[in-house]
């Protein structure tokens, strides 16, 4: 290994650059992950939850439930989105 032949201080640099690269694409690769997780899980809680409880409520058809139901996917999704927000900015 060529890091055998460093002295000690060199040694300790190395470590400390090792981890922190090792680090910053463990940290870009989970955020890009988490970012994708929340594109799709908002997507769901829209297309699932929301539009059917709008659509049903358009055609006059809907009840408490389904507008409960809508409500907490556009809880859900409002969420979603701050946090795509808050991760982006």
């Amino acid at each position: 290994m060529p890091s055998d032949s460093l002295s000690a201080e060199e040694r300790r640099q190395y470590d400390v650059v090792y981890h922190a690269t090792k680090n910053a694409i463990w940290d870009v690769l989970g955020t890009a992950v988490y970012l994708l997780f929340l594109v799709f899980g908002v997507s769901i809680a829209v297309f699932a939850l929301v539009l059917p409880a709008v659509g049903a409520l358009a055609q006059g058809d809907a009840n408490v439930v389904v507008l409960g139901v809508g409500f907490v996917g556009l809880v859900v999704a409002a969420f979603g989105v701050y946090r795509v927000y808050t991760l982006v900015r």
